[in-house]
């Protein structure tokens, strides 16, 4: 009797789960809440990510200003994830339509950042 093959198991292919792509932030990108101010890893049209070790908790909601090369942009987000002594991801929210003109021209003159699938 011929015994059966063992298939080795199957896992499911990680995939990045964005609906929009990320990019790396130019050095001397920053945000501005409070009185605090943190430099941002990557940025797309619908959130950022920014490096603040000390970061918000989730849920928290906030006005921030992002400072773009020589352009502010003024934005609201809320927290959607935080990983301690790393940073948080913000997700905008009530994006104006001029933000997101100033968001879209910037984001224009940045490189892909690289697919980080252990953080959403």
């Amino acid at each position: 009797m011929k015994q059966p093959t063992q298939e080795a198991p199957r896992t499911m292919p990680t995939k990045d789960r964005r609906a929009t792509p990320r990019f790396q932030a130019k050095p001397g990108n920053t945000i501005h809440y409070g009185d605090r101010s943190a430099p941002i890893r990557d940025l797309s049209i619908e959130g950022v990510f920014v490096l603040d070790p000390d970061p918000l908790p989730p849920g928290s909601e906030l006005s921030f200003t992002l400072s773009a090369g020589q352009t502010d942009i003024s934005l609201e987000g809320i927290v959607r994830h935080s990983i301690v002594d790393v940073g948080m991801g913000i997700q905008f929210t009530n994006l104006s339509a001029v933000s997101k003109r100033r968001l879209i021209i910037h984001i224009a003159s940045l490189v892909s950042a690289p697919s980080m699938l252990t953080e959403a």
